[in-house]
């Protein structure tokens, strides 16, 4: 239902765009990243800098997936998700010396490099609002906190620098 809301409203808003407006640089800190995935510089995500690496994302994808398998299930407790967060941490290392390895078949690893990217940021986000909401609500299911808290109705906003 929100896919298709949210799908007709993009093609609203594309639909009377008549020109594209791109942030130089916005446009040249995606150039240095890529460059750095691909081995031309040193890599630049969240942050802090790391030297080019053999980490792969594909493999780091895998791990995040089953992080998020055993820490993020469909019932959560506060030890799981901490737990989570603590291996995210690790994981955040790993990631920040991800290299890309264009072959025969053209750029998957660069594209596969920006999904790591995003969900990694995408799992932070689940690990810390499932910690903050202390509750069971919906298909939220805390094991440690079993009941609805009417205190915490609404929607939460979580930002990458705030939490």
């Amino acid at each position: 239902m929100y896919g298709r809301i949210t799908g007709a409203d993009a093609a609203n808003y594309v639909g009377g765009v008549t020109t594209v407006h791109r942030d130089p640089a916005a446009v040249a800190a995606a150039r240095a990243e890529m460059a750095g995935l691909l081995g031309d510089a040193p890599v630049s995500h969240g942050g802090s800098s790391a030297a080019k690496s053999t980490e792969s994302p594909r493999l780091l994808q895998r791990v995040l997936r089953d992080l998020m398998t055993e820490h993020a299930g469909v019932v959560r407790d506060e030890a799981g998700l901490l737990a989570g967060l603590a291996k995210l941490e690790e994981l955040d290392e790993r990631v920040a010396r991800v290299t890309a390895h264009p072959d025969i078949a053209g750029f998957d690893d660069l594209a596969h490099a920006f999904d790591l990217y995003g969900s990694v940021l995408a799992a932070r986000a689940t690990l810390e609002s499932a910690l903050a909401r202390k509750e069971t609500r919906g298909c939220h299911n805390r094991s440690d906190f079993p009941e609805q808290d009417d205190s915490l109705r609404g929607n939460m906003v979580w930002t990458p620098a705030g939490g």
